[in-house]
């Protein structure tokens, strides 16, 4: 099963005023981060886990992704300095001897109603399979797929994850490295959730190399789109921090 750890909630800190990402009552702010090899060696540079930390804050929900680390202890390091966020974190997924997990962090201005990690059901089929968790705030209910997919098998990946997800009779919002350009997927071209809402578009940057290509996406089905207010990447990030910028998205919860 998925691990939650309880982590003492206390008012988060008001939003970094250089990020800008709206701040509001009645707004819910979504981020996802690859990381890049997240593990021991980066969860004892305290100065690389304040800068995480500092970024990571201004979020009300944030996905990290890419945790790789046999001992499942770096993600407990960076929640250290994460006091007003509770998490899960997936089980380790991978086909090989490398594994990753996927971590969701959450603070109290939303609440988890449950979550679900699909990997022992679809180690078989994908790489990294998704995890899900579904919460509530305010009016606004909706769940949230989190995937890191294959480079070598992105279309599969994606074919699978529709699979999953089905046709939603609710809000869902997809996020996470989907690699879903380049050499990997024909982004002009797209075979998957041709229906839903790409808020994360083609001709955004997502990456810290001179090259441009969105890999990291976030993806919504037409009912959230309701909710959806703004979406941005904080491209503040150096290649010894990440090879990847984070992405978010803002939403009302003021209506269901």
């Amino acid at each position: 099963g998925v691990q939650t750890c309880a982590l003492p909630i206390n008012q988060p800190k008001q939003p970094n005023p250089n990020n800008p990402k709206p701040s509001s009552s009645t707004v819910i702010s979504i981020a996802s981060w690859n990381l890049q090899i997240f593990g021991m060696s980066k969860a004892s540079n305290q100065t690389l886990l304040n800068y995480y930390a500092d970024k990571l804050n201004d979020y009300d929900i944030f996905i990290i992704q890419e945790i790789r680390d046999s001992s499942e202890t770096a993600i407990d390091t960076l929640a250290d300095k994460l006091p007003t966020y509770k998490y899960i974190v997936s089980e380790r997924a991978g086909q090989s001897s490398s594994k990753e997990q996927y971590a969701i962090f959450y603070n109290n201005r939303v609440r988890l109603i449950n979550y679900h990690d699909f990997q022992s059901e679809y180690q078989q089929s994908m790489q990294r399979p998704p995890l899900r968790a579904t919460f509530t705030s305010n009016k606004w209910n909706f769940t949230i797929y989190t995937i890191h997919t294959d480079p070598d098998t992105v279309s599969a990946d994606l074919t699978v994850l529709q699979t999953i997800i089905g046709t939603p009779s609710a809000d869902v919002l997809i996020l996470g490295d989907l690699n879903a350009d380049g050499s990997y997927y024909d982004e002009n071209n797209r075979q998957h959730f041709t229906n839903w809402k790409w808020v994360i578009e083609n001709n955004i940057d997502t990456t810290v190399a001179a090259s441009s290509n969105t890999y990291d996406r976030i993806i919504i089905n037409g009912m959230a789109t309701n909710n959806f207010l703004s979406f941005g990447v904080m491209n503040d990030v150096h290649s010894s921090q990440s090879d990847h910028y984070l992405v978010y998205a803002t939403f009302s919860n003021t209506t269901p």
